[in-house]
């Protein structure tokens, strides 16, 4: 009950936090320029900014433009296709890793797969300078649209893919790595976690949550961009086009072998789980198979 209760009153503050980001607290365009430009946002539907070769073949949700997570603009309110996850997700990753919210004040996040940018805001609010990457550019281009108009100098944006964060900038640069939601749309999650693991500085934590596979056995199942969740190809608001889900043993494994220490993995609830690890200092890892020979 008190678990209970101490999460409850970490959600309604991450809420109370997102009120900064209200149509009152702009900085840089009018309430009624902000709300036409963000209409346009939600009328996108172009494959060609992508720059895909076959739309045919490419996610729905990258596409169409579809809002991430539920945000009250004050004067109007924007329902997400994931609720209020961003909320959740960071009260859980603090109840789970026993965080606060100050541990974030002073810190410099990279937050992976930003999609509109509900945690980054959040990230923002709670005092972290935050750069966040996101791979499909109308998403980037909201977030830094958002950036712009509350006049928000502790956010970057990048419209970039997760593997592009190898350059020297990136390199030994962070306290936390927010990796949620991403682990399984990638088609190398060793590679993957490796560049979270070089990212960080010493003493910095990833903070990971993934769909995962409900076994106590250390497996992952393949699924691939065939198998698809519910939605039309009509209305493109099919979720899927996963490639990797892995139990949390073999996330757990995962971790380790490319250099976290003290990881722990919970349990899956709701097919998804969460993780931490940390990294204590940088070393090298089994480079057999690597699908990039010189990943540091």
């Amino acid at each position: 009950m008190e678990s209970s209760t101490a999460r409850e009153l970490t959600r309604q503050f991450l809420q109370a936090e997102m009120h900064r980001y209200r149509t009152s607290q702009l900085v840089s365009v009018r309430p009624d320029e902000f709300r036409k430009d963000i209409e346009t946002f939600l009328h996108m539907n172009d494959a060609g900014m992508e720059e895909f070769m076959d739309p045919r073949k490419q996610r729905d949700l990258s596409i169409k433009f579809h809002w991430g997570h539920n945000h009250d603009f004050g004067e109007f309110r924007l329902e997400g296709r994931m609720q209020n996850r961003h909320i959740d997700l960071l009260a859980g990753f603090m109840e789970r890793f026993r965080l606060s919210p100050s541990d974030f004040t002073g810190k410099k996040v990279l937050d992976i797969g930003c999609w509109t940018g509900g945690t980054s805001l959040l990230l923002c609010a709670l005092g972290a300078t935050v750069i966040a990457v996101e791979e499909v550019k109308k998403y980037a281009e909201v977030v830094r649209y958002l950036q712009h108009a509350f006049g928000l100098a502790n956010l970057e944006v990048l419209h970039a893919s997760l593997f592009d964060c190898t350059t020297s900038e990136f390199q030994d640069a962070f306290d936390f790595v927010l990796f949620a939601g991403v682990l399984y749309h990638v088609t190398d999650p060793i590679l993957a976690l490796r560049i979270t693991f070089n990212c960080l500085k010493d003493g910095g934590k990833c903070l990971l949550e993934t769909y995962a596979l409900d076994s106590a056995e250390s497996v992952v199942e393949y699924q691939g961009p065939g198998m698809l969740g519910p939605g039309s190809e009509e209305d493109l608001n099919r979720g899927g086009w996963n490639w990797f889900v892995p139990s949390p043993a073999a996330l757990c494994r995962m971790m380790g072998d490319v250099g976290y220490q003290d990881v722990t993995v919970s349990e899956v609830i709701g097919a998804r789980s969460m993780a931490a690890g940390t990294r204590h200092r940088h070393g090298d890892m089994m480079r057999g198979g690597l699908s990039v020979r010189a990943i540091r």
